[in-house]
């Protein structure tokens, strides 16, 4: 399947700015494609401070949910429950997204949108804005996650808690959308000036100058061989790198997000087996995806 095509949609950017608005989003899944905002938080930084802040509750359409392992009617499912505490209860009041989304735009206005993982925030919010707004989400970008590998390559995984633990930044109240911005502002403004204790932001931009990677021949009939696969967030055995470049050794071709091409989504959480996707790529659980990936 072809590439998921956004006209229109923002650059990817690599700069150290003062001005700038961080942006977050819960949502009832992992693909842009088949799932849904429910939730949207932004700060607006000026000169390094928190200025305004902004956060919507989002009702998504009514769908098919899995509830103590059946499936059934509702907004969100067990999982997204669990990790967001937003409940079915707490979205039946909350705006249709095409009374939500044009307070989100205003509130983003052309500023520069920075995010931990940013892509994920991205594909959400254009797709979001093109389906209700008739219009995209336009906005320049810059992942806080790039900024803390870099930066902190001794870590052996970037997820938000890990550098924030890593930086001495409180985590209470993560997986909520603003209490994640403000995870995500207060370590932003210790990895800058980290970065620049170590030299100008030019250095800095020259961390990031690419380098030739192995290319492998993969390995015709393993399980991964020709597939594209996704990773959400580091795993306990191997760092995110490692586990890439062990895939790709099988063949794997590695996607920085998930799109309607991706086969596997690898997670960090237990599990032994495979869980194939209703409408998105099948998940593959720590385990799962080491017993597949087999002895390379």
């Amino acid at each position: 399947m072809a590439k998921i095509q956004r006209p229109g949609k923002g650059e990817s950017r690599l700069c150290l700015p003062r001005d700038y608005v961080v942006v977050d989003t819960e949502t009832t899944g992992l693909s842009s494609e088949n799932c849904d905002l429910i939730e949207v938080s932004a700060l607006r930084v000026r000169g390094g401070d928190v200025v305004e802040t902004f956060s919507t509750l989002v009702r998504p359409p009514w769908r098919e949910v899995q509830r103590n392992g059946e499936w059934t009617e509702g907004y969100v499912d067990d999982f997204i429950q669990e990790l967001t505490g937003i409940t079915d209860e707490m979205l039946q009041d909350a705006p249709f997204p095409q009374d939500a989304l044009p307070q989100v735009e205003k509130f983003l206005g052309d500023d520069l949108l920075l995010g931990h993982n940013v892509g994920f925030d991205m594909a959400f919010l254009y797709d979001s804005f093109q389906k209700y707004l008739g219009r995209p989400c336009r906005n320049d970008s810059l992942d806080h996650l790039r900024i803390a590998r870099k930066l902190l390559p001794e870590l052996p995984h970037h997820k938000l808690g890990d550098v924030a633990a890593a930086l001495g930044v409180p985590y209470e109240g993560a997986h909520r959308a603003l209490n994640d911005c403000r995870i995500t502002y207060a370590c932003y403004e210790k990895l800058r000036a980290l970065a620049l204790s170590q030299g100008t932001e030019e250095d800095f931009l020259r961390l990031f100058e690419k380098k030739k990677k192995p290319r492998y021949p993969g390995i015709p009939g393993h399980p991964f061989y020709g597939k594209h696969l996704a990773f959400a967030g580091g795993l306990k055995t191997l760092s995110r790198e490692q586990a890439a470049d062990r895939a790709a050794q099988a063949g794997a071709k590695l996607d920085r997000e998930v799109t309607e091409t991706t086969d596997f989504l690898v997670i960090p959480a237990a599990g032994k087996e495979a869980i194939p996707g209703k409408n998105g790529p099948t998940i593959l659980p720590e385990e799962a995806f080491l017993k597949l990936l087999g002895d390379l």
